[in-house]
C-alpha cells in the first residue's frame, strides 16, 4: 500500500532490513538505522528534517489509502491525510506542531500498515515531507556512537488491532510492567485546579486562592461528594514571569514561562509562619495531593547551584537527574501521591541538549520513574510527546497519561473529545491508563455573564471520564457541582467504577472523519467479569447536522471477538433488546451509550447499576 522505499545515503549511516514471515497474520519487516562509526556534528539543525533513513514516496502510494499519525507535539495530536500527505499540523491558532508523527498508521481496502518505533523512541521520527514520507534520526541529533542503533517495524495485518497488538508484543517482550492499582488518584474521585477549572489563577472574592481551594473542598464533602485527592496546579509554586492571579473571570494570558523554584509562592496563601504547602494540606484535613510540576526557567535560582545545567533561552535542565529527587521527597512530606510531571513537550523542545545526543530524554524519565519508587510519590505524564509516552510503557511508577488538550481548550468540545478518543487507541497499546482532564459537572449556566461555572456538555464530559479507565476529576466553582452527574462516575465513598481499559475510538472512526464532520464518532470500551464480557459503546454527533450511524458486529467483533446477536442495553432509556448491530440518531454533540452484555439485564443487582455509566464494572458480578 505504501509501495518501496528508498534508502537515503548518509556517512557512516546504513539501513539494516529484516523481513520476517507472517505470524499470526501480522507481517513485519524491521529497519534500523545504524552508525558504522562515532558521528559527530551530524545535525542539520531543523528536528523535522532526518538523517539517514528511508523514503516512501507519495507517488507510489495507493490511490485509496488513509493516514492517521500522531504528531511529535503535546498530548500526540492525532492528524490525518489522504494520498497527497495533507495532514493539518496547525489545527488551531495556539496549537502548531512539526511536520513529524510516531507512529504512523496507513489504511487501503486491503489492509493496515503500522509504521512504529520499536526502541530510542526519542530519537527517530517520521518527517512528512511534501512529496514523500521520511524515516530517520531527528535533525537535532548531532552526535552518536559507534554501532549506535534505532530500529522501526512496519506491520502489515489485516485490520490495525491486529499490527497494533503485534507492536505491543514487541515493545513488551518478556517484560510485565506491574504499575501500582492503589494510588487514589487512579481509585477515587478527585478535586482538579488546573487549567480549564474555576479555580486556575482564579479565586473567590476576598480569598487568597489556596483559601478558594479550602473552601471548595469543605462545601463539597459537606454537600456528600466524595471527593479524596487534590490537585493544585502551577500557581503554587512561582514562575519566571509571574501569571496574574484574579478573582472569578478569566486571567490575563502570559507567555508559558518556566518555573523559578518549587515552593510555595507567596501571593497564593495567606500568611504562613512556616511551610505554605504543608499548612495548606493540614487546613484540607490531609488529602491525597497531587502536585504539577513543569520545565525549569534558565534563570531558576537552581541554576546558579552547585549541579552542572543544560541551559537553553526556553529552558534549562540539571545534566544528573539526580536533583529530582529533593521535588519527590517534599512531595512526600507534604502528602502528595502523585507529581503531575506537565509541560514535557518544553522540556523537550526547550533544551537543545536533551535532543543533541541520545539517550538524555530517556535517562531523565527513567531517573523520575526511580524517584517516584523510592518516595512511593507517582507520576502523570502531561503535554507529553508520542516518545515520551512510548518510553512511559517500560515505567512502572507512571499511573496515568493525559491523551488530550486541556479542558476548554477548543472552542467546539467535539475537537478534544475526538482527541481524546483517538489517542486512547495508542494509550491501550502502551498498557497506559489515560486522563481526560477536569470537567464542569453542571451542564447549567449561571445567570451572570462572567461566571465560570457550567458546561451544557458536562454529561458528555462525565461519561468520557468514566469510562476513561483512568482518573476521574472535577473542576466546579463553589456551589455549582451537579451531585446526580458526578455520581454516575463512582459510587458512594468516590471509588470509581473501572473497565478495562480507556474507551477508544473504533477503526471506521480514526480515520479523520467524524472531525470533518462527516458521521457519528464511534468508541468502545469493555469490562470483563466473571459472567463474561461487557462491551460499552458511545456514539458522540461530531458532525454539525443531526446524523444517524450504525456499528455493527464485525466492527465490535474485531476488537472484542462478540459473537452474533448480541443483548444490548440503552443506558439512557433502560431498555434491552437482542441485535446484530447498533444504531444511534443524534442531533450535534449529543450521545448515546450501550452496553453489550453477556447475559439478561433485568433487575438491578448488587453489582448491576443503571445509574452508573458503568453498568457492571471489571471483576464483577452482575447477579441479582
Amino acid at each position: 500500500m505504501l509501495g518501496d522505499f528508498d534508502a537515503v545515503d548518509t556517512a557512516g549511516v546504513v539501513v539494516d532490513v529484516d523481513r520476517r514471515e507472517p505470524s499470526a497474520g501480522v507481517g513485519v519487516t524491521y529497519l534500523t538505522l545504524r552508525a558504522t562509526d562515532r558521528l559527530d556534528g551530524i545535525g542539520n539543525g531543523w528536528f523535522a528534517q532526518p538523517t539517514g533513513g528511508v523514503r516512501w514516496e507519495s507517488a507510489r502510494f495507493d490511490a485509496d489509502i488513509e493516514f492517521l499519525g500522531f504528531a511529535f507535539t503535546q498530548f500526540a495530536l492525532p492528524v490525518t491525510a489522504t494520498s497527497i500527505l495533507d495532514f493539518d499540523f496547525t489545527p488551531a491558532a495556539s496549537l502548531q506542531s512539526p511536520a513529524v508523527v510516531a507512529p504512523l498508521v496507513a489504511r487501503t481496502a486491503e489492509g493496515v500498515a503500522l509504521l512504529a518505533p520499536i526502541d530510542r523512541f526519542h530519537e527517530q521520527i517520521i518527517a512528512v515531507e511534501t512529496d514523500a514520507l521520511r524515516w530517520g534520526w531527528h535533525g537535532d541529533l548531532d552526535e552518536v556512537p559507534a554501532g549506535f542503533a534505532t530500529t522501526l517495524g512496519v506491520f502489515v495485518g489485516a485490520s490495525l488491532s491486529d499490527v497494533l497488538h503485534r507492536w505491543r508484543a514487541d515493545l513488551a517482550g518478556d517484560t510485565d510492567i506491574d504499575r501500582p492499582v492503589d494510588n487514589p488518584l487512579s481509585t477515587h474521585l478527585s478535586y482538579w485546579t488546573d487549567n480549564g477549572a474555576a479555580y486556575w489563577y482564579r479565586t473567590e472574592a476576598d480569598r487568597t486562592i489556596a483559601e478558594s481551594v479550602v473552601d471548595v473542598v469543605e462545601r463539597l464533602r459537606s454537600d456528600d461528594v466524595p471527593i479524596r485527592a487534590v490537585e493544585l496546579d502551577s500557581w503554587f509554586y512561582p514562575h519566571d514571569t509571574l501569571r496574574p492571579i484574579t478573582e472569578i473571570g478569566y486571567p490575563e494570558e502570559v507567555p508559558p514561562s518556566g518555573m523559578s523554584t518549587w515552593s510555595a509562592r507567596a501571593d497564593a496563601f495567606p500568611a504562613t509562619t512556616g511551610d505554605a504547602v504543608l499548612e495548606l494540606s493540614d487546613r484540607l484535613d490531609r488529602p491525597p495531593l497531587v502536585l504539577h510540576a513543569r520545565h525549569i526557567s534558565p534563570s531558576s535560582p537552581y541554576v546558579t547551584g552547585t549541579d552542572e545545567w543544560w541551559v537553553e533561552d526556553f529552558g534549562a535542565q540539571p545534566i544528573d537527574p539526580a536533583f529530582f529527587r529533593r521535588w519527590f521527597d517534599d512531595a512526600a512530606r507534604w502528602g502528595a501521591t502523585v507529581i503531575e510531571q506537565d509541560w514535557m513537550l518544553m522540556y523537550w523542545f526547550g533544551v537543545r541538549a536533551l535532543r543533541s545526543s541520545p539517550g538524555r530524554a530517556a535517562d531523565w524519565q527513567r531517573a523520575l520513574n526511580d524517584h517516584a519508587r523510592a518516595t512511593s510519590v507517582d507520576l502523570l505524564w502531561c503535554m507529553s510527546t508520542p516518545a515520551d509516552m512510548m518510553q512511559a510503557a517500560s515505567l512502572d511508577r507512571v499511573v496515568a497519561l493525559r491523551t488530550c488538550d486541556d479542558y476548554r481548550f477548543a472552542e467546539d468540545p467535539a475537537f478534544l473529545w475526538t482527541w481524546f478518543l483517538t489517542v486512547n487507541r495508542l494509550a491501550n497499546t502502551l498498557g497506559l491508563p489515560a486522563f481526560k482532564d477536569c470537567f464542569f459537572s453542571n451542564p447549567d449556566l449561571s445567570p451572570t455573564d462572567d461566571a465560570i461555572d457550567g458546561d451544557p456538555h458536562a454529561e458528555v464530559e462525565a461519561l468520557l471520564s468514566a469510562l476513561s479507565g483512568g482518573p476521574v476529576g472535577i473542576g466546579d466553582r463553589i456551589g455549582r457541582t451537579n451531585l446526580g452527574i458526578v455520581m454516575r462516575c463512582c459510587d458512594d465513598d468516590g471509588r470509581l467504577r473501572r473497565v478495562d481499559q480507556a474507551v477508544a475510538a473504533t477503526d471506521d472512526s480514526l480515520f479523520g472523519a467524524p472531525e470533518r464532520g462527516e458521521r457519528l464518532m464511534w468508541a468502545t470500551t469493555t469490562a470483563t467479569t466473571a459472567e463474561g464480557v461487557w462491551t460499552y459503546v458511545v456514539a458522540i454527533n461530531t458532525t454539525v447536522d443531526t446524523a444517524t450511524g450504525t456499528v455493527g458486529a464485525e466492527a465490535l467483533r474485531d476488537r472484542f471477538e462478540l459473537d452474533g446477536e448480541e443483548i444490548v442495553y440503552e443506558w439512557r432509556t433502560g431498555a434491552s433488546a437482542t441485535r446484530t448491530a447498533i444504531t444511534a440518531e443524534l442531533v450535534p454533540r449529543d450521545w448515546a451509550l450501550f452496553v453489550v452484555c453477556p447475559t439478561a439485564v433485568d433487575e438491578p443487582g448488587e453489582s448491576f447499576d443503571p445509574t452508573k455509566y458503568v453498568i457492571v464494572e471489571s471483576g464483577a458480578t452482575a447477579s441479582s
